[in-house]
């Protein structure tokens, strides 16, 4: 008599789930990069938005790219202003050093009014570069 043998497995089929994209996580994350850009292109322009007459110029040049640039205003009396809240020396040049050391390099866009001193302006190149400065573009308008 045979002895039986080992007895045989039938092998198992396994089901494999399709692996699709997911499209909703994609959605989320460019809905929340739109919003980040709206909401700091509007904190941009809403430091221009104080009310400074700048000087004319005839051969003016608008850069490509100012998104990236600290935006300092200087009215007629020669008072400093970070986007439209008033600084003083100390807390703008803090303020300046905090920017590069986040956000290297440092890039400022000045609107001095045109009644500004020279002297305020000159300061304030001083301390611009003393914090490290690399690039300061003046806003003016075509006549």
């Amino acid at each position: 008599m045979s002895q039986p043998g080992p007895a045989r497995r039938k092998p198992r089929r396994l089901h494999h789930e399709e692996v699709g994209l997911q499209i909703a996580p994609m959605i989320d994350v460019t809905l929340l990069l739109l919003f980040f850009f709206m909401l700091s292109g509007k904190l941009t322009k809403n430091a221009k938005l104080m009310r400074i007459r700048v000087p004319q110029a005839d051969a003016s040049l608008v850069p490509e790219n100012t998104s990236e640039r600290e935006v300092i205003n200087i009215d007629a009396a020669g008072a400093w202003f970070c986007g439209d809240q008033a600084v003083s020396t100390t807390e703008l040049v803090a303020r300046l050093r905090q920017r590069f050391s986040n956000h290297p390099p440092l890039k400022l866009q000045v609107r001095a009014d045109a009644e500004t001193p020279a002297s305020r302006i000159k300061e304030l190149m001083a301390l611009a570069a003393e914090a490290g400065a690399l690039e300061v573009v003046y806003g003016v308008a075509k006549p």
